[in-house]
């Protein structure tokens, strides 16, 4: 029960069918008021509209309370449901609609709603979204800006779907309440039985349709039915079986697939071929379209296999398969193809600015301006090109082009990629692309040379299928690096001979484990690197290395934790274990610009040797956030290194909003060259503290070191003043749209 003083009371009736009448009622707050004034006749219409459409209300009465207890935006109890607040006076009705909407399935009909959720969601989703398009324009639903959907045939739902099937990330919709994530019960216990159901009644007809669900729902109520019962009185009602409905969309996380494949004329027919490419036969209709009106519509049964479906000849301008979206196409770009011209399935070509949902009647390009800076590039203005956001794609790309107004040439960096979705269980997704990157690195200051660097990687990434509700992805990824970085060359007697190319090939494999939970998140990552090259006396050289990285937090607050990283590195083999240099592949305790020899990070001013830019620091290997320098060996060793690091995200109450946390890093590296043989052990351990400034999980941090081991401390005194010691991070992988995206969690 719901009960307050300050209650504005509405009272109305719906008057059934049968000549009985049912009270309907509306409470809600003064501040509500013009939100709610018509709340009661709300109740009272969908009392009518599900009455009408399954079966009578069978109780004296219907109720809706605006509360501020309500969950997810409504909750229903037998006759009476509380709502929350909304933003509109359609969202108020359709939220109502909906929650009156279940005294017939989990009330009435008494379907089990944690083990068997579409049976009262999904059903009851069918009947509120018929509701919202037969007094509106459909369901008002702005999940996202209307500029990202501005232009596409894809709604919402349509999209919710595609995002999770196209990833393989989608579940049956008759799983258990608790076994599903939270997106995949939205969708599969809301929306695909919603869209299931309206795909059948566009197949059977409305008024065929009506007529079954009425029967169920007066044979079944009070009685408690299973999916077995719903799927026997359907199935027994039409006289036939419906595989695709219920083995396919709701018992199944199968996906559907058609493709139109040619298209040619026989006498007075239109021979079309549609090749099934899913795993479900399910019926569609086909359409013949004069321009933007329909000339000729029909629906074919589903198949297996390849098809050749007539339709009369007759002057079409394209031939469209599912025109309005009613089936669950996975991929509908070769969903459609006209019968006249050179290129009958290829769409036109359309520049779309900054971002948006894909279109089947036109193949898109996203295109933004991008601007770009580094301290030998300089300022650069260039273009970002890319053919996918959301949903995923099979063949997706970006390119960066950017103009060096330094140099002054081309510069940037691109990234193709292919996704295969291989048909097993223990294997979500595999990526097989290419990237490219290529800018100037340094500056040769005798000669006033700019030096580039072009790096092109191949890789191969696996994803690992993972349990539905299961918050732990596993991958693996396997890349070769080919690095290319230019040097100044001299001649025999010392003279500056220009720029000369310096090669470097190298694998890396790597197994990543991450547990996204909100509570106590963690990952790991372990990795085997090798790589065969030409060492300093130009001799052949070779290392195998090995790495893991371990990442642990600990929750003490809703969105408050204690973060723990500990890293070790060692060379499993290395010909240069004991030479008299620190090699460029050895293992560093703070990750510089100048020690990334594998061109992973993106620095400003990745060579230089003083000044700002050589401050800024990525988090990776040791995790130290010390400005050491090229100059010095401190921390790096071509055998090991061990570090630990830790932030710390103080109470709220502390700091309220600052993004103010302390850090600790402790970190031992050994030194294995002939010169080191009496090195101490504190000489090679560091460790160092202070405050940092954090800004979305180390995306963008500044780090104030407070206390520091000696060695560290004298390397400190060497670069002068307080200021020369602040560290900058900048992590642009995390601002990767493509990576927020597909890490999306609801």
């Amino acid at each position: 029960w719901f009960a307050d003083k300050r209650f504005l009371v509405q009272k109305s009736e719906a008057r059934l069918a049968s000549g009985r009448t049912v009270d309907t009622w509306a409470f809600f707050p003064k501040d509500e008021q013009q939100l709610w004034k018509e709340a009661a006749g709300y109740v009272s219409r969908a009392v009518l509209f599900y009455s009408e459409r399954i079966g009578e209300y069978p109780y004296p009465h219907a109720t809706a309370v605006q509360t501020a207890l309500s969950a997810g935006g409504g909750m229903e109890y037998p006759m009476i449901t509380n709502i929350s607040l909304m933003g509109d006076a359609q969202s108020v009705d359709e939220v109502i609609t909906h929650e009156v909407g279940h005294n017939w399935f989990y009330g009435i009909l008494g379907s089990n709603e944690r083990v068997h959720p579409w049976m009262d969601e999904g059903i009851n989703s069918y009947y509120d979204h018929r509701y919202s398009r037969h007094y509106y324009d459909g369901p008002d639903f702005s999940y996202l800006p209307d500029f990202l959907m501005a232009g596409s045939e894809i709604d919402i739902f349509e999209l919710g779907y595609l995002y999770q099937a196209r990833r393989r990330l989608n579940q049956a919709p008759d799983t258990p309440s608790d076994d599903l994530s939270e997106v995949n019960y939205f969708l599969g216990a809301y929306e695909i039985p919603a869209k299931a159901l309206r795909y059948l009644e566009q197949y059977l007809g409305t008024e065929r349709f009506d007529t079954i669900m009425q029967g169920y729902y007066k044979k079944w109520q009070f009685r408690h039915p299973q999916p077995a019962d719903f799927r026997n009185h359907i199935e027994g009602a039409l006289g036939k079986p419906l595989p695709w409905l219920f083995d396919g969309l709701l018992f199944s996380n199968k996906k559907q697939d058609y493709a139109i494949t040619g298209i040619k004329s026989n006498g007075d027919s239109l021979l079309v071929t549609i090749r099934n490419k899913g795993e479900i036969a399910g019926p569609f209709p086909l359409s013949a379209m004069a321009g933007p009106d329909v000339a000729n519509e029909h629906w074919v049964e589903g198949f297996d296999g390849e098809k050749t479906v007539a339709m009369p000849i007759g002057i079409y301008t394209k031939i469209i398969l599912d025109r309005e979206h009613f089936t669950f196409d996975l991929y509908r770009q070769d969903n459609s193809i006209r019968p006249e011209g050179l290129f009958k399935k290829v769409e036109p070509l359309k520049l779309h600015f900054f971002s948006g949902i894909e279109s089947n009647n036109r193949t898109t390009i996203f295109w933004s301006p991008l601007l770009s800076w580094n301290d030998y590039d300089k300022l650069m203005p260039g273009l970002l090109l890319y053919n996918r956001l959301i949903p995923e794609k099979k063949l997706e790309w970006t390119l960066a082009p950017f103009y060096s107004t330094n140099s002054p040439s081309l510069v940037g960096m691109g990234d193709v990629h292919y996704n295969f979705y291989p048909n097993s269980k223990h294997l979500q997704r595999l990526v097989l692309g290419l990237n490219v990157r290529s800018f100037h690195y340094r500056r040769y200051a005798v000669e006033d040379e700019l030096l580039r660097f072009s790096r092109w990687q191949p890789y191969l990434r696996i994803d690992f299928a993972k349990p539905g509700a299961s918050n732990v992805y596993k991958s693996f990824q396997l890349r070769g690096l080919w690095v290319q970085n230019q040097e100044p060359a001299f001649s025999i007697d010392g003279e500056y001979a220009g720029k000369e190319w310096k090669t470097q090939f190298l694998q890396k494999a790597s197994f990543f484990i991450e547990n996204r939970s909100a509570i106590n998140a963690s990952s790991l990552k372990v990795s085997l690197e090798h790589q065969q090259h030409e060492n300093i006396s130009l001799s052949d050289g070779r290392y195998l290395k090995a790495s893991l990285e371990w990442k642990q937090a600990f929750t003490y607050q809703t969105g408050r934790s204690v973060q723990l990283r500990v890293f070790a590195g060692a060379f499993l083999h290395n010909t240069g274990r004991e030479a008299g240099y620190t090699e460029p592949w050895a293992f560093n305790l703070t990750s510089q610009g100048y020690n990334d020899y594998r061109f992973d990070d993106f620095y400003l001013g990745r060579s230089d040797s003083d000044g700002l830019w050589l401050q800024q620091v990525s988090i990776n290997e040791g995790g130290f956030k010390n400005v050491i320098g090229r100059g010095f060996n401190l921390g790096r060793s071509n055998n090991f290194i061990v570090a630990a690091n830790l932030k710390a995200a103080l109470p709220r109450k502390v700091l309220r909003r600052l993004p103010i946390k302390p850090y600790f890093d402790i970190g031992y590296f050994d030194d294995a060259s002939p010169l080191a043989d009496k090195a101490s052990f504190t000489g090679q351990l560091l460790w160092s503290g202070g405050l940092m400034l954090d800004f979305g999980n180390e995306t963008f941090a500044v780090y104030f070191p407070l206390v520091n081991s000696q060695n560290i401390q004298d390397r400190y005194a060497e670069r002068g003043n307080y200021w020369k010691r602040v560290a900058f991070s900048i992590d642009l992988y995390k601002l990767s749209p493509w990576r927020i995206v597909d890490r999306l969690e609801f």
